[in-house]
């Protein structure tokens, strides 16, 4: 019995990460649907890097790296998302 109990509580806490993981598909996007405008949506999507990383697609990646210059973020995080979506840095 206290085994199962473990096990339901393993369970439920696998549930609450899951359901708090951030999914750029579920994030709140003000409108029911997201909008087609890449400086707004790279925008969305860098104010809640690195939380959605994991479900970044190669799209995104690329709208995020292309819009990163216009979006008021701190250059620390803009150096994180360069960094991790695969941009090259000019080492010159």
């Amino acid at each position: 019995m206290e085994n199962q109990a473990r096990g339901k509580e393993k369970e439920n806490q696998y549930e609450k990460k899951e359901a708090t993981r951030l999914n750029p598909k579920r994030i709140p996007w003000d409108y029911p649907k997201p909008l087609r405008d890449d400086l707004w949506r790279a925008r969305r999507m860098a104010e809640f890097f690195p939380f959605v990383l994991e479900e970044l697609t190669e799209e995104d990646r690329k709208i995020l790296l292309r819009q990163l210059d216009e979006i008021n973020v701190p250059d620390e995080r803009k150096e994180f998302i360069r960094m991790v979506c695969g941009e090259k840095q000019n080492t010159d």
